[in-house]
C-alpha cells in the first residue's frame, strides 16, 4: 500500500533514500526494524489516549524532557524507528521527496541553508549535495542530538560541509537576516511556543528567503505536546508570524485520502512553502 501510487521516479527517489538509511543502519537492520516495531506500539498507545481524550498526553516541554528526552535507552529506539518511518511511512516519504523536487530547486545561487533540528541529516545531505548550495548550517537544542547528528554525517561522508551549531531557537543568538532558506520539519510540535520558533526563523532569513515548515495535525506521538487539529490553523499561524505561503501540501497517513483524515481527524503532514515577506 505504502509504495502503490509511487511512479517510476518517485520510486528511483525512493531508493536513494532506502540507501542512504541502509548506510546509517549499517549491520543493525534487525535491531532497527525491531526498534521500529516498539516504536509503532507506542505510537497506538498514544492514539489511543488522543481518541479518548482529544488531546496529547504530554502539554509542557518540561514533561517531555523528563519521560522522554532524558531517557537515553528509549531515545535510542525512538531515534531508530524515526529513520525507519522516513521510508515506510506514506506522508514522511512525501514530505522528503517534496523538499527534494519542489523545495531545494526554487532556491537562489549560491544559497544559505539552515535547519533546525537536523535529527537523522537526510534533509541536510540532499541540501549539500545541491551544485546551488553554498553553506549549510544545522541547529538543535541537544548537545546529544547533535552528537548523533555529526555521526550520522559521517557516515553520510557530508559532515564537513554542514556547521553543527548548539542554538535554542526559541531563545537564539544574533541571527539577524543571514540565511536564504530555511527548513523545520517535525519540530513545531514538540515546542510550547512554535509562534516564537517561527518569528526567530523570520528574522534569520534574508528578506525574500524561503522557508520550507513540516508540521503534523492530529499526531499523537510519545512527545508531541502542540496539538494543530486542522490545516487552517496551521496556515494561520504561519501568517501571523510574517511569512507569506507559498505551497501548502496535505499528506494523509499511509492508508487515507486526505478527505478521509480530514473527518477523521487522523494524522497528516502538513508541508507549507513560504517565504519572508
Amino acid at each position: 500500500m505504502r509504495f502503490s501510487a509511487d511512479d517510476a521516479g518517485r520510486r528511483d527517489r525512493d531508493e536513494q533514500v532506502t540507501a542512504l538509511a541502509l548506510r546509517l543502519i549499517g549491520k543493525e537492520l534487525d535491531k532497527f526494524c525491531l526498534d521500529y516495531r516498539w516504536m509503532c506500539e507506542a505510537f497506538n498507545d498514544e492514539e489511543l489516549f488522543f481518541r479518548r481524550t482529544g488531546s496529547y498526553r504530554l502539554k509542557t516541554f518540561a514533561e517531555a524532557n523528563a519521560q522522554i528526552y532524558s531517557n537515553q535507552s528509549y531515545m535510542s529506539r525512538y531515534v531508530n524507528g524515526i529513520l525507519m518511518s522516513q521510508i515506510l511511512w506514506a506522508n514522511h516519504a512525501a514530505a522528503l521527496d517534496l523538499f527534494r523536487t519542489r523545495y531545494l530547486p526554487s532556491l537562489p545561487e549560491r544559497f544559505d541553508h539552515l535547519e533546525v533540528g537536523p535529527g537523522h541529516g537526510l534533509f541536510l545531505v540532499f541540501a549539500t549535495t545541491q551544485t546551488r548550495c553554498g553553506t549549510v548550517t544545522a541547529w538543535d537544542v541537544s548537545p546529544t542530538s547533535i552528537a548523533a547528528t555529526a555521526m550520522a554525517l559521517e557516515k553520510l561522508d557530508t559532515r564537513g560541509r554542514v556547521d553543527l551549531v548548539h542554538q535554542d531557537i526559541l531563545n537564539p543568538s544574533s541571527q539577524l537576516r543571514e540565511f536564504d532558506s530555511a527548513i523545520i520539519s517535525e519540530v513545531l510540535e514538540h515546542l510550547e511556543r512554535p509562534d516564537v520558533a517561527l518569528r526567530t526563523l523570520y528574522s534569520s532569513l534574508r528578506p525574500g528567503g524561503s522557508i520550507f515548515i513540516n508540521v503534523p495535525i492530529n499526531s499523537p506521538a510519545p512527545d508531541h505536546i502542540f496539538l494543530w487539529t486542522g490545516p487552517d490553523e496551521v496556515i494561520d499561524l504561519i501568517n501571523s508570524t510574517g511569512f507569506s505561503v507559498r505551497e501548502t501540501h496535505l499528506l494523509p497517513m499511509t492508508g487515507y485520502k486526505l478527505e478521509k483524515a480530514l473527518k477523521w481527524r487522523l494524522s497528516i503532514s502538513c508541508v507549507i512553502l513560504a517565504e519572508r515577506r
